[in-house]
This record gives C-alpha cells, sequence and structure tokens, in this order.
C-alpha cells in the first residue's frame, strides 16, 4: 500500500492515531487524501495498522485504528554491516538497499585508507531515507544505523557475533558460497566491507585472526564498496530465506 505513515508509539491514544508534521502534510497536501480513506500507519517494530481517516484538520489527521496485523516483512534473523565509512552519497544508497534487503544494523567504521569523514548533521537524513524505505518496502523494524566507530573498536564488536563473513579482495581461495553454507537463522550474523579505499594488509590480517571470522573472495571483478554491500547482504539474507 503506497498510502503508508511512520508514527511514533505516543501518538496513539486507544484506538486513535494523531497524525502530525511531515506525515500529516504528506497525507493532506500531497496524498490529498479524504475523511474514510484507509491508509496503514506504523512505528518502529510495530504491528502494521489499518486506519481509517476520521479528521484532516490545519495542523494534523486523525485517525482510527480499525484492525493490526503482525508485519510479516521484518527479517526474524539479525545481520549486521560494518561499513567502511564512504562519502555520504553512497552511505545513503546503502542505508536504503540494506533496509528493502532486511539488514537489522549499519555500524561505520574508520580505518587507515578511509577517505569520507563523519557528518553528524547528515543523521537526519539518512533518518528520513530509511524510513521512506521502511514504507516502500513494507516493513516496520527501522534500520539501526550506529554511530562511528575505529578500527580497532569495530574488531572488538565482532566478539558478538555468531559469524562473521568479511568481504576480503586479497582473498582467492574461500567463495562467498562456501561461507553461506555454515549460517543458519538461529545465528548472530556479522559482514565487513571496507571503505573505498579498502584495507592496509596489517588490518586485513588482524580481521582475519578472529575465530568467527570467514574471509570470502566475492569474485574475479573488483566491486565497488555500496555494490559489495548489497550483494553481500542480500546473498546472506536470501542463503537464510529473509
Amino acid at each position: 500500500m503506497e498510502k503508508r505513515f511512520f508514527i511514533q508509539k505516543e501518538d496513539i491514544t486507544g484506538n486513535q492515531i494523531s497524525l502530525s508534521g511531515e506525515e500529516h502534510i504528506h497525507l493532506s497536501k500531497v496524498l490529498r487524501l479524504h475523511i474514510n480513506d484507509e491508509v496503514e500507519c506504523f512505528f518502529d517494530s510495530s504491528d502494521v495498522f489499518l486506519c481509517k481517516i476520521t479528521e484532516i484538520l490545519k495542523d494534523k489527521s486523525i485517525l482510527e485504528i480499525e484492525s493490526s496485523t503482525p508485519c510479516t516483512a521484518n527479517a526474524k534473523t539479525s545481520v549486521t554491516l560494518f561499513q567502511g565509512l564512504p562519502k555520504l552519497d553512497k552511505l545513503e544508497f546503502i542505508c536504503q538497499k540494506l533496509c528493502e534487503i532486511g539488514a537489522s544494523e549499519i555500524v561505520p567504521f574508520s580505518s587507515k585508507f578511509t577517505i569520507a569523514k563523519e557528518n553528524e548533521n547528515k543523521i537526519e537524513r539518512l533518518s528520513k531515507i530509511i524510513v521512506s524505505a521502511c514504507k516502500q518496502c513494507g516493513r516496520t523494524q527501522l534500520l539501526k544505523v550506529s554511530k562511528l566507530v575505529k578500527f580497532v573498536e569495530m574488531l572488538g564488536k565482532l566478539k558478538g557475533y555468531d559469524k562473521v563473513i568479511f568481504a576480503n579482495e586479497k582473498e582467492n581461495s574461500v567463495t562467498l558460497k562456501s561461507a553461506l553454507t555454515t549460517l543458519n537463522s538461529s545465528q548472530k550474523i556479522a559482514i565487513i566491507v571496507g571503505s573505498e579505499g579498502g584495507f592496509s594488509t596489517d588490518e586485513i590480517e588482524k580481521i582475519c585472526q578472529q575465530k568467527n571470522v570467514f574471509s570470502v573472495s566475492l569474485g574475479k571483478r573488483i566491486l565497488r564498496t555500496e555494490t559489495a554491500s548489497v550483494v553481500l547482504c542480500g546473498s546472506v539474507l536470501t542463503a537464510l530465506e529473509e
């Protein structure tokens, strides 16, 4: 359904939803919906609420919840992408596509050859892109974007995962296909993809020294960082039937 709106849990009172701000403007000014039209609403990780518009006021719209159903588009397996910080437009693309694919979280990190710089002012824009992607693909669980961490901090976080698949451009013996056969939906899974500058030899060695890491090749062709992230996350979630 195109008429999907993102709300906060506190916007719900009893069986009514108060829709304000940009979502109200989208309903009333962009889509030009009318009283008694049906729409869907959701908040982070919620059910899907089927609603009927009962009032359209100057600063808000009032919706009545008619029913709610569990969201079947939310992935059941946790898949986190550790992404070498790319330029902003690429990070926006990655967030949008990983949201559609079904990933749970993106953790940007800086490494020796990272080119891009952190820009905290763009977090709000990423949030809007993620909400828009959720509306489009039907999931209600928002993709989490964590704060930028340093390479050493990223290594420490890997211990919290059952399996870590590392897209290693220097790997020539282990294929992605072989790594995918070791995964199951009960595991907490992480993926590592470097930034545009890739990794130093020392960084590659440190990642591969971790006991739960599978260093894999993504094939004979060199992929851009945003392509590698989407391909790898898509492959993992497809293997998990997500």
